[in-house]
């Protein structure tokens, strides 16, 4: 609810729009509860869309229809994915919105950062490390290490979104924590 895909979205239409990237790429890490529910129907293409559902918001929210959509991603300014294909891709003169970052383990991220090249691409490493849908990915918070190992470098900025937009109701809910150690729930005020 802080808005970290619609600014990620933004930031790639204006880096796209100016010319400082020729394409504009969000790959999203499905989450396990979803592929528990079994295959999707349709081919690669259409089980993708599924997980797309943000990015189109965020689209939209900037004027940014299915035609224009659709003739973006014709000309290949736009592409959208899962990273279940990723192995062996190259990613040049783009800007890469990596969201739902913290369903990814160890492995899912390296393949997918090892993929950039430097001098011609820009990315954007969403997501919350609290709301971690893959039970591997829950045990060792893998998004949070990288998160804090890429920031010591002078390529990396972190930058946390604090307000949620959808409301008390959401906010609370984000804040609700529990400690297993204790048994116990708790809300985080450490954002306050």
């Amino acid at each position: 609810g802080s808005g970290k895909t619609t600014i990620a979205v933004l930031a790639g239409l204006q880096l796209l729009d100016v010319g400082a990237v020729n394409k504009l790429i969000y790959l999203r890490f499905p989450d396990k509860k979803t592929q528990g529910l079994g295959a999707l129907p349709g081919e690669l293409e259409e089980k993708e869309a599924y997980y797309m559902g943000p990015f189109m918001e965020a689209l939209t929210e900037f004027g940014i229809m299915q035609e224009e959509f659709d003739r973006l991603k014709g000309q290949e300014q736009i592409q959208v994915c899962t990273n279940t294909t990723w192995r062996g891709a190259n990613v040049k003169d783009s800007f890469l919105i990596i969201d739902e970052a913290q369903n990814g383990d160890f492995d899912d991220l390296k393949m997918v950062l090892t993929r950039i090249h430097d001098e011609s691409c820009k990315a954007a490493l969403i997501g919350h490390s609290a709301q971690c849908d893959n039970p591997r990915s829950r045990k060792v918070d893998v998004f949070s290490a990288y998160i804090h190992h890429m920031c010591q470098k002078s390529f990396a900025k972190e930058t946390p979104l604090r307000i949620n937009h959808r409301g008390k109701l959401s906010d609370w809910a984000d804040r609700l924590m529990y400690d297993p150690t204790k048994g116990e729930f708790y809300v985080d005020n450490s954002r306050d």
